[in-house]
């Protein structure tokens, strides 16, 4: 997985996740829509056999990338109680 940032400005993150598709992709967003920081968090796969993920997240509050580093420690905490 890569993190591509497309643009960042003010309360707005636009990125591309290289090499996921919409299995994690669904994931990180339901996650991120449960930090009471983010307005919004939606993504898009432009082509199903090629496309990557392409990302938005929009915070009411704080930085849209503090909110993603959140939300993916968060995952790894909850996905390392499993084990």
């Amino acid at each position: 997985m890569k993190f591509v940032k497309k643009s960042e400005k003010g309360n707005e993150l636009f990125f591309e996740l290289q090499g996921e598709d919409s299995t994690f992709s669904g994931l990180l967003m339901a996650e991120l829509l449960e930090d009471s920081d983010v307005e919004e968090a939606n993504y898009t796969i432009p082509h199903p056999l090629v496309g990557q993920p392409q990302f938005y997240i929009k915070t009411k509050k704080g930085k849209p990338r503090d909110a993603l580093k959140r939300t993916l420690k968060k995952m790894h905490k909850d996905l390392n109680s499993l084990l």
